[in-house]
């Protein structure tokens, strides 16, 4: 009872946070879906693959390509330290997104530490990533080019909790995932800036085998472009396989 309890507070507390963001001026819908393909090398070393597959508008228009290969570094069960790329296609959509398409590439190193307490699991993520973006340029009303590149960076941390919820057949469980992911702009140097955005999920994964993880859910992304508050509702799918 303490521990459903605990967690029913943990929900409350993440839809109260969305709820704080109800003053959007903008809002779309938005379908994701995510392979991740990881292969484990010895007991330290593994690789990733990322591709992300974004689509929005109810499936008409693209939003994002992204392609994230990286390399982890295992020190003890808990503690994963990874380095890693990001190609990022970011496409134009609607009046409050980029006015024409561009390309991101960034570099990124990362943290993850995970805790077990009981039955449920805890898991942080601390990532930076260096970025340069295409810069983009009005010459005359509403005609744009691309000229040079930009450089930012960036701090994510990502707090997330699992629970287990049942065992379905064939002793596979069947978890609640929820967490809560900060990005702050940086700007050029290493002193946050602004909040770039925050993002929610609420969802559910299970292992259908000993090699692939399927995780679905709701995500719910709140971000501010110049004077524009943007919401973007997101059903988010992913598929983990395991070399």
């Amino acid at each position: 009872m303490f521990k459903m309890r605990q967690l029913l507070i943990t929900i409350l507390v993440l839809l109260i946070v969305s709820k704080s963001f109800s003053q959007e001026n903008n809002t779309h819908n938005s379908v994701w879906n995510t392979i991740n393909i990881h292969k484990k090398l010895n007991d330290k070393w593994s690789l990733s693959t990322e591709l992300h597959f974004r689509r929005t508008n109810f499936l008409k228009d693209w939003e994002q390509f992204i392609v994230r290969p990286f390399v982890h570094y295992k020190f003890e069960n808990d503690l994963d330290l990874a380095v890693g790329y990001s190609y990022i296609k970011n496409y134009n959509y609607s009046e409050y997104s980029t006015p024409i398409d561009a390309i991101e590439n960034n570099i990124f190193q990362q943290l993850s530490i995970k805790h077990k307490f009981s039955e449920f699991s805890f898991e942080h993520r601390l990532r930076f990533e260096e970025r340069f973006q295409q810069n983009i340029v009005e010459i005359a009303p509403n005609i744009y080019i691309k000229e040079g590149l930009k450089y930012r960076n960036r701090f994510r941390y990502k707090f997330q909790i699992t629970v287990p919820l049942t065992t379905l057949s064939s002793n596979q469980v069947l978890e609640l995932v929820l967490y809560d992911e900060v990005h702050l702009d940086l700007g050029n140097g290493l002193r946050p800036e602004k909040l770039d955005q925050n993002w929610i999920f609420i969802g559910f994964s299970f292992y259908p085998s000993k090699h692939i993880k399927i995780g679905s859910g709701y995500h719910d992304i709140y971000l501010k472009r110049g004077d524009l508050f943007i919401n973007n509702q997101i059903w988010e799918t992913s598929l983990i396989y395991k070399i």
